[in-house]
Formats: structure tokens, sequence, C-alpha cells
């Protein structure tokens, strides 16, 4: 474990406050003297006074604002982050940068950096550069902002702050700036100096790869850890780039089974510094979520997880009708609306689908009643009192159910809303939409780490003195490019300028200094000191940084894996059973007429999936009609047209106006047909329409070139077809009579089309089927390609002339369609009875994977493979 300082422990004994450079080094000491009196077995014991010296500034302003009425107020960070922006979108300078926002930050470090290295703003004036000078009209600006408003921002503090009225002591560290150490020293009581301690036996690792150094230093922790009481410090320096891959790194090694379904789900034994946007958190993002749908236009994805949130269900039973409601708002929502209209809709499919009102509607609907009863630009303490009220009853509802971290995560966003309500001096007035992306800017620039104490291994993106006297110690990135440090000077300020008073970054000997300051110190920090660099990839290498102890590199095998792979590699065995039978089909049972023989025939699982399981993909609205309502539409629409033609010979002799005018009642009436189940709007509808006029004209063009004939029927009702002792309900959309009183089936199809009902496990036996139904005098089938790419007619017939450039088909080796018709009908029932006697092998045709959504429950390929070696 780390050892505390003695002088530390008597400052804090003897009620001192410590102050610290930084508020990672503050909370670690904090949290080892809380340690030394847990260990030593104190029930009760003083809260220590160890604080970083940027809050204890702000204490001391908040004191001082106590006693003097006149003193300005502080501005809070989310005010200082708003107040620059809109100093730098009022400003003349500056306007070529491509990101205001960036902009922003960086005209704040800038102004930061002037006070922490005590550089005079008169040092700037000589400077000739564009950005120098931008920077300078925008500080000014901004002080005269403060001045206006009667603030003073938190960089400024130690400028009037004078002496202590009670002592101070101050940890040894070159984490501190000039201007803060020289205060300290003239007005801070003793400088606390780290334990003593020999120095650390050193370690070189090399690996291949980033992911195989993180995968090493993560082992490492692991293995250390099983020693008693064993603390350690690591430090990647590019840890705010690679965040996520240090988690799940540290993850895989320390804390598999967080991630289970049934797992631990305590407090890891690692930690990452620097914390995570607060919008990430489940309470903030459902807050943020539902204060965004209540502006504009709501998208289905939108809506749906709003439905959906976990946060909106009291119970599982709630959570099932919030589900299913969603899968019927799929089937007939449109892309987008507005809140209420989402909200009204829900409340019909619910009523029309027989599905008890889920409680989360209701939730949001009391919600978006409270947040509708403000209107117009208002301040934002005015906005900030409604958002609390609509989060109460809408997502915050079951507060009881949080977890410590999520209760932590709304209470630090409770915090950001009082500091907003706060400044309405600075923030002025904003419409709903303005507000909204203000607090929502402010969610994801503020970063929240949950307290939940230092743990056994810290993860720090700091290059600095830990202070601590841990057990082990891992710094990483130590090639010759990045150790020291490359030079990376201030933004906005002239490099000379920050040279002279000692900007660390800006300068390669001050970067060279500070590497070898840090590197000693670290050797005498711990039990074991490990360095490490990785190979970036590619056939590249690194070497070691010549700072770097001269001992031999040690290669470590550590493998990158996942969580999820830990968690695998540590389950049981488990039985495989082969399992390719479902039981008979049942009379009570419903098929889905060819949709179940064509799912059959391309593989038996699927048949039994989408059929007996109604296994079927989530529909997702999109802009417009989808896929399956253009076909609609066709089909409706050429109903029309042949219902008023009837014959070929009423399309021979039409005129082109009268032609037009039936296009265009065919057209307006399918669309108001489709859209009686979901109208996409006004827009689509005309676009639709537009698209119909064209299609048909094409089509009926090509249709002019076929051999006289006569509609004989057009979209009947539903005929019933039985096969393998099931029962099929199928429709036939068009049976064409010729002059010599042969007839010609016809399918319309708005996509790609394919003679695929050959073979004896054809790909669709659609026709087929209709076939079967109605072989009298039947010399032809054919798919009709109603698409603007390539009309035509893809068929299977025993004449050529039937249809325009086709030939007579082969007929897979019969001399007519009549003796076709019995092959045919044997395929079909030996597809059905497979499908009534419950076979459901993953066995799909060549095509079939192609066009199914079922693989993450079929397993395909995994099951093709297993099932090859069962057979073997």
């Amino acid at each position: 474990m780390e050892r505390v300082s003695p002088a530390l422990l008597a400052a804090v004994a003897a009620g001192r406050t410590v102050l610290a450079p930084n508020t990672e080094l503050a909370a670690a000491l904090f949290d080892a003297v809380q340690r030394v009196h847990r260990d030593a077995g104190d029930a009760v014991w003083p809260t220590p006074q160890v604080l970083d010296f940027s809050s204890w500034l702000r204490a001391q302003h908040a004191q001082r604002q106590l006693a003097d009425v006149i003193a300005p107020r502080l501005l809070s960070e989310v005010e200082e982050r708003e107040l620059w922006r809109s100093v730098i979108d009022a400003a003349e300078s500056g306007g070529d940068f491509l990101d205001p926002a960036g902009a922003a930050r960086a005209a704040r470090r800038a102004r930061r950096t002037l006070f922490e290295y005590a550089i005079p703003i008169e040092a700037l004036d000589a400077a000739q550069s564009s950005e120098c000078a931008a920077f300078l009209e925008w500080n000014r600006a901004f002080e005269q902002r403060c001045r206006a408003l009667g603030c003073v921002s938190a960089d400024g503090l130690l400028g009037g702050l004078g002496s202590p009225r009670a002592r101070i002591d101050w940890i040894e560290s070159p984490q501190w700036r000039p201007a803060a150490r020289r205060w300290l020293e003239q007005n801070g009581g003793s400088m606390l100096l780290p334990r003593q301690r020999p120095d650390a036996d050193l370690s070189l690792v090399t690996t291949p790869s980033p992911a195989a150094e993180l995968a090493a230093m993560a082992d490492w922790a692991r293995d250390k850890l099983a020693g008693e009481g064993f603390r350690a410090w690591i430090c990647v320096p590019d840890l705010n780039r690679r965040r996520a891959e240090v988690v799940d790194a540290f993850d895989a090694a320390l804390a598999p089974r967080r991630f289970a379904l049934r797992g631990d789900s305590g407090a890891a034994a690692y930690a990452v510094a620097g914390g995570t946007p607060l919008a990430d958190y489940a309470p903030v993002r459902s807050a943020l979520d539902l204060l965004a749908a209540n502006i504009g236009k709501v998208t289905f994805v939108q809506f749906s997880a709003l439905l959906r949130a976990p946060e909106l269900q009291e119970s599982d039973s709630e959570a099932g009708r919030a589900a299913r409601l969603d899968v019927a708002l799929r089937r007939s929502a449109s892309n987008d609306t507005d809140l209420s209209a989402w909200l009204e809709l829900a409340d019909r499919v619910a009523r029309s689908e027989q599905i008890a009102p889920p409680a989360a509607v209701q939730r949001l609907r009391a919600a978006h009643q409270v947040l509708s009863e403000m209107q117009g630009a208002r301040l934002f303490s005015e906005w900030v009192a409604v958002w609390l009220g609509a989060l109460q009853i809408g997502p915050w509802a079951f507060r009881g159910r949080w977890s410590s971290i999520e209760y932590q995560a709304a209470e630090a966003f409770r915090e950001l809303l009082a500091s907003l309500g706060s400044g309405d001096a600075v923030f002025g007035t904003h419409s709903r939409d303005s507000a909204r992306r203000i607090l929502a800017r402010a969610a994801r620039e503020t970063s929240f780490q949950a307290q939940t104490g230092v743990p056994a291994v810290w993860v720090s993106g700091q290059l600095l003195d830990p202070w601590l006297d841990y057990g082990g110690l891992w710094v990483s990135g130590c090639n010759d490019e990045q150790w020291p440090p490359p030079v990376a000077p201030v933004a906005l300020l002239p490099i000379g300028v920050q040279r002279r008073y000692g900007v660390i970054p800006a300068g390669a000997e001050s970067q060279l200094a500070l590497a070898i300051d840090l590197q000693s110190r670290w050797q005498r920090r711990a039990g074991q000191c490990v360095f490490s660099l990785s190979d970036p990839g590619e056939g590249s290498s690194n070497t070691p940084s010549p700072l770097l102890p001269k001992i031999a590199p040690a290669d470590w095998t550590a493998t990158p894996q996942p969580h999820w792979r830990n968690m695998l590699e540590r389950a049981p065995g488990l039985e495989s059973v082969w399992d390719e039978q479902a039981p008979p089909h049942a009379g009570k049972e419903r098929t889905r007429g060819v949709a179940t023989l064509r799912a059959q025939s391309r593989c038996a699982f699927r048949g039994f999936a989408e059929t007996r399981l109604n296994a079927q993909p989530l529909e997702q609205p999109v802009p417009g009609f989808n896929e399956r309502e253009r076909g609609e539409l066709v089909h409706h629409a050429l109903q029309h047209v042949w219902t008023a033609l009837a014959d070929s010979s009423a399309l021979q002799t039409v005129q082109p106006e009268a032609e037009r005018r039936l296009i265009d009642v065919a057209a307006a009436r399918a669309i108001e047909s489709v859209c009686r189940r979901r109208d996409p709007g006004r827009r689509w509808r005309l676009r639709e329409a537009v698209r119909l006029r064209n299609l048909l004209g094409k089509w009926l063009q090509l249709e002019r070139g076929r051999a006289p004939f006569t509609v004989e029927a057009l979209e009947e009702s539903d005929q019933t077809a039985y096969f393998g002792g099931l029962e099929f309900r199928v429709r036939v959309d068009r049976v064409d009579r010729l002059s010599d009183g042969a007839r010609v089936l016809i399918d319309y199809k708005t996509g790609a089309a394919d003679p695929d009902w050959r073979g004896e496990r054809p790909d669709n036996p659609q026709l087929p089927v209709y076939a079967l139904l109605s072989p009298r005098a039947l010399v032809a089938v054919a798919y009709a390609k109603v698409n603007a790419a390539e009309s035509g007619f893809v068929a299977e017939s025993e004449r050529r002339d039937i249809f325009p450039r086709t030939r007579r088909s082969e007929l897979e080796g019969m001399a007519t369609l009549a003796e076709l018709i019995p092959i045919w009908s044997r395929r079909i029932e030996r597809i059905a009875g497979e499908f009534a006697a419950g076979r459901a092998e993953v066995a799909p045709t060549i095509e079939a994977c192609k066009s199914c959504k079922l693989q993450g429950l079929c397993r395909v390929p995994a099951a093709l493979e297993e099932a090859d070696e069962f057979r073997e």
C-alpha cells in the first residue's frame, strides 16, 4: 500500500488546510489520509482539509463576498465558457477562425496562462501575429463584460487575495505555477515534503502495439493486486484520446464480471482520472433527450428511444408494453413529426392494436405539457424551474432505482442547472431552443467523475509527481518522440513571450528539465517503477527515450483482449445439442401464404422462425414511402388503370391526354389508399405522384408491344390453396386471356426480378403456386418488372410471342407448361409437407442468407460448420 508522509498527517491532525496544485492530487491525498484512519481502526475522525488550490481560491472569494457586499461575483465555469463564446462571436477580429468554440477554449487557456505565469498583458503588445491581436481584442472585450456585469473570472482571484486568516500548508510539487508558488512562499505555512524512500526497482517494457502496451499494464496491475495492500499509480499521457481503449483493457484484466448479465456490478479495482462528459450518464442523457424532443421535429428514432427509455418504465410489464407499441408504430409511423403528434399517434395505435396504454406515454405527455406552458424568450432561472418540474414527472420519476453513480450524475446535473439559473445577468433571456442548446453544450463540456474513493489502481493522464508512496508505478509512452514531451506552446500567445516567462510546454529546454525532474521523482515514489513503450505498427518501430534508465528492455507478451473474451475464457463448458426438429404444425396455427413456402424453401429454419415464431425484422420508418409501400402504390395504381382499360385494344386507342388523366387518377387513388395506414406528408405525396406518372407511362408503353390480350382478373380476393395438409391464403395480381383463349399469370415486381422459381428448392415458389391454382389453358407465368431502371417481363413461357423481348423458355425440359405444372405441384407439396412436419434445420440455399435477417438467431455460418462436423 502507499504510505503517507508524516508531515501531511501532522498538518491534517492539527486542523490546518493543506493545498495541492490540482484536483487529482488533492483527491489522492484526501483519500490516503482517510485510509490511514480506517486502517488504524478509528471510528470517527475530523474531515481532512485537503483542497486543490483552485477550489480553495473560490472558497476564499465566497467568504470575501459574505463580508463585502460590493465584492464582484465569481463567474461559474459554464458562465465563463458562454461569456467567452459570446465575446468571440461579437468580435471583429478572428472572423476567419473555423471553430469559434475551439477559439473560445484557446482564449480561456491563453488568459489563464497569463495569470499563472504572471505575464503582463503589455508583454504582448509588440507581437505582430493576427492570432495575438485577436486574443488581445477578445481579452479586452471579456474584461469589459466582466466589469459591466460586476463579475470576476477564476483566473484573476489570486491577484486580489490578501494574507489568509488561518495557516495553510502546501505540498511540494513541480505542478505549481510560478504565480501560485510565489504567493504560497510569501503567505503560506509549511511546504510539505513527500515521504523519502530509496529508488525503486526499475523495468523497461517494449510491446508490439499500443493495444498490447495497455494489456501489459493491466495484466501487471492484476498480478500485483494479488499481494495484500498493493496500490499502483499508472500514467497514460494520451489518456484523453484513448480513454475507451484504456477502460476496455483494464476491464478485461480487473473487472470482467462487471459486464456479465448477473455479474458483480460493484466498484472495480481501478479508476481512470479525468471523468467523462456529464451528458453521457443515463439520467442526464434522458433529461437532455426529453428537452430536445419538445422542440421542433422529432424523428422516429428519437421518439422510439424516449418511449422505451428505462427511466420511464416502472416495471418490466410497462417496458414490455412500450416495446410492443414501438413495434406497432414502426408499421404506421412517419419518419418525423412533433412530440404532440407522436403521442397522439401512440394512443391511436395502442387502441387499434389492443395494447394497454404504456405508462411511458402518459409520463411523456405530462412532461410535455409542463414544458409547453412557457413560451417566448425567458431568463434562465425561469427555464430551469420548468425543466426541473418536467424531469420530476418524466425521466426522473423513479430516482429510487438509480445506482450511486447515476444519483451522483443527476446531482451534478442539478448543480449545473443551478449554475445556469443563477447566471441571469450573464445569459440574459433566451428562447426555448437557445436555452436548451446552451444546457446541452454545458453538459457535454462538463466532466464528471463519480466519488467512489481512490481505488487500488489509479490511471492518470497527467505527467505529474504522484507524491504518495505506492507499491508500483507504471509510465507508458516513453519513446524517443514522446519523452520528454514535444514542444506544445499555448495557442494565441507569442512563443518568445512564453519562453521568456517560463511557460514550460513552450520550450524544449523547459520540457527536458521537467522530464528529468519527474523521472527522478517517479523512481522515488514506488517499490517498482516500470517505463514502457510500443511500436506504432505498420512495420515501423519506436526506440526508448535516451532519458530512460540504461536497462535492457523486456518484451511483454500480453495479448489485447476485450472484457467479453475474458468472460468467455472463464465460462464453463457448454454441452452442444443438435436440434433441427420442431413440433408438427398444429391445426390452430396459421401460415403466411406464399411467404411461408418461400421461406421454407430457402431455409427450413427460416420457414419455422418467420411463420411459427413470428421472428420478423423491426421496420424502420424512413422519409417518404418505404419499399413495401412503393410496391403497394404500383399495385393499386395498375389495378385502377386496367380496371378502366380492360384490354390491350383500349390501351392502343386511348388518347395521350386521356391516358395522362387516367394515370393521374390512378396515382392519386393509390396514394390515398396507402396513406390511410401511414401518411409521410404532403411533400412526399407530391413526389410520389410524379414518380408514379413517369413509371406508369413507361410501363404502359411497354405493354403496347404485347400480343392482344384481355385482362381476365385483377387482384382477386384471397384464394385458398391446400398443400401438405395446410391452408395457404394467396392473391394473384393479374390474369390475362390471349386472343386464342390461352391464359397468362402476371405478378408485379417493383425491384429486381429473376427466374427464381426453378429447381427442387426454388428461392421463390410464388409463380408455381399461382399456376397450381389456375392451371386451365395456362401458357405462361411471368414477373412484370415495373421499375424505372429496367422494365420488362421475366417469364416461364411455352411461346415466344407472348411478351416483348422474351423467348420461349426451356420449361425445365418439358414440352409444355401443362407438363411442368405436375413437377411444380410435387415440389410445393414436399416443401409444405416439410413445414407441416416441423422440419427446421439451418440449411440455406446459396442466395438465401443475403435476404435473411435471422443470422443472430440461427448463427450462420457457425451453425453450418457445426452441421458439417455433426454429419461427418
